[in-house]
């Protein structure tokens, strides 16, 4: 995590950031949380801002100074008495927790607390779990344990009902589009991601390898072709669209960008899409050309087909089949 973490902290999730800094000063912390949300929504930087406000030898304005010694080596993960585990591969072993609840036996080095980040808490395996519930059911002296899940869902069950549950809200708009900028993201594909998602977590497993950037050059392509009245719309699905279509959860990513596309010619075709929120400037004239020619009633029925479509990927239906078939009746609404 780069940055100043406080800094981090109270830009993404200032009221329960605050909150928290609150009932350090109440002395009013429990003994064990786990905070959920979605991936980027600033779960491990207000655990680490809590450890920091606990052990911070300047507080300031009631929040960690993020520069003191004690502060520093918490963020650099070199603090012997905040203890900070996260999964080792794919999950948290059973090795991993004897050694957080070695922890939790001794003394506090330091200080009088000590404070327990689990990442990724909900990949812990069932021993691994298991293990760890005792010591949450039972703290010793003055411990304060969080877990950070994505799921919720995915915690063992007698692990939540022990813990104060936090549900952490996704991250304001701009600070969205702030990130993706960072990550250099070009503006129409920001445009485009946010049409499609709220979750940071999405987008950045869209984003991997370049899926999402070919992902969309083909979908384009593929409307060019509807729009031309071209053949080609039906082998290009199984050349160049099902290639990318590897999943079930990537399937509904391709038809939800058609839907998008279909969105974008119905905002034309009422003069209400403007031109900071174009989200396929690459295909603007071909979507110029649909909003020309496509009445409301086209539009609106090759919509429909396509929602349509879209539940059947849910389903045990081949993808090819529903996208060529939807394809197929497309053509035929455009020759109506």
């Amino acid at each position: 995590m780069t940055g100043n973490i406080v800094t981090i902290a109270k830009t993404k999730q200032p009221q329960l950031f605050q909150q928290f800094m609150q009932l350090i000063q109440k002395n009013e912390l429990s003994h064990a949380y786990l905070f959920t949300g979605e991936e980027g929504a600033g779960e491990d930087a207000v655990a680490m801002g809590v450890a920091m406000r606990l052990f911070c030898t300047n507080v300031t304005d009631g929040y960690p100074c993020g520069k003191c010694p004690e502060c520093t080596r918490i963020m650099n993960h070199d603090h012997p008495d905040v203890v900070m585990t996260r999964p080792d591969g794919l999950s948290i072993k059973v090795d991993q927790i004897r050694h957080v609840k070695s922890e939790f036996t001794k003394s506090a080095m330091e200080g009088s607390k000590k404070v327990f980040i689990i990442s990724d808490a909900d990949k812990m395996t069932t021993g691994a779990a298991n293990s760890l519930l005792k010591f949450i059911e039972e703290p010793t002296g003055n411990v304060v344990s969080f877990l950070i899940s994505r799921n919720r869902n995915l915690i063992l069950p007698t692990i939540v009902s022990r813990t104060q549950v936090v549900e952490f809200p996704s991250i304001p708009h701009e600070l969205m589009v702030a990130e993706l900028q960072r990550a250099g993201v070009v503006p129409s594909q920001i445009n485009l991601l946010m049409t499609m998602t709220n979750s940071l977590s999405e987008i950045k497993q869209w984003l991997a390898d370049g899926w999402f950037t070919s992902l969309e050059q083909v979908v384009s392509k593929w409307f060019s072709y509807l729009v031309k009245d071209n053949p080609m719309a039906m082998p290009y699905i199984q050349m160049s669209l099902m290639p990318l279509a590897t999943s079930k959860a990537r399937q509904q990513v391709v038809l939800t960008m058609m839907i998008t596309i279909f969105d974008e010619v119905l905002e034309l075709k009422y003069g209400t899409l403007t031109q900071q929120n174009v989200k396929f400037p690459d295909i603007a004239a071909e979507t110029r050309q649909a909003a020309n020619e496509w009445s409301a009633d086209q539009l609106m029925a090759m919509l429909d087909k396509l929602l349509d479509t879209s539940r059947s990927v849910m389903v045990n239906v081949s993808f090819q089949n529903i996208v060529e078939s939807v394809t197929l009746e497309m053509l035929a609404i455009i020759k109506a």
